[in-house]
């Protein structure tokens, strides 16, 4: 007689996530999984492989090789990250996968009752704007780790009434840019012109 196999076991036996509709223990959230150096696109496949929604910074460029070769490649913004929205409880399998290293911790939030600091979770508002300004934009979109003085708070037009970012200036640059904080991580930014800006 064949014993009852687990979630965890059903997922990696198959291939396919296990989703579960009226999760217990709460809703979606968009956690921060570590992974590998250069991993981020083969995690975030390998996870919607799966089911999962996950989603790594990346943005599409064209590359000149020194023979004068072009081709599209798909670059890193922020490396050795995948964004995965996920309940706690899938959260608690998906952490087991090799590829997974651990998840962020929010070092500044409350602990559990063991004294650890609770999973980092990035608000949808900044995921959505982090994706529009990904998907979208012409210019190339860097990350920095470092705080900027954040200024005006910003609509940019035609990426949607709710999606807001600030105007920053990077110290010794005149350009203005347009720059999202990702709650725990950093800044992801990008030039842009004063004319697709609206202030709210």
């Amino acid at each position: 007689m064949r014993r009852k196999m687990s979630e965890k076991d059903q997922k990696f036996e198959t291939g396919t996530s296990v989703i579960v509709a009226d999760d217990a223990v709460g809703v979606p959230h968009w956690y921060v999984a570590y992974v590998g150096t250069r991993a981020e696109k083969a995690v975030r496949d390998r996870l919607i492989s799966l089911g999962y929604e996950a989603y790594a910074a990346t943005q599409w460029e064209i590359h000149v090789w020194q023979n004068g070769r072009k081709k599209k490649v798909e670059r890193p913004v922020i490396t050795q990250y995948v964004f995965i929205r996920l309940t706690e409880r899938q959260r608690a399998v998906v952490v087991t996968m090799p590829e997974i290293h651990y998840f962020l911790v929010n070092k500044a939030g409350a602990t559990n009752e063991y004294g650890r600091h609770l999973p980092a979770v990035i608000p949808d508002s900044q995921m959505q704007m982090l994706q529009r300004m990904l998907g979208q934009s012409e210019s190339a979109v860097r990350f920095a780790t470092s705080g900027f003085a954040l200024g005006d708070t910003v609509r940019v037009l035609g990426w949607g009434d709710n999606l807001q970012g600030h105007v920053v200036r990077i110290p010794g640059d005149r350009a203005r840019y347009i720059g999202i904080r990702i709650d725990q991580l950093g800044c992801a930014y990008m030039e842009i012109s004063p004319d697709l800006l609206l202030k709210t």
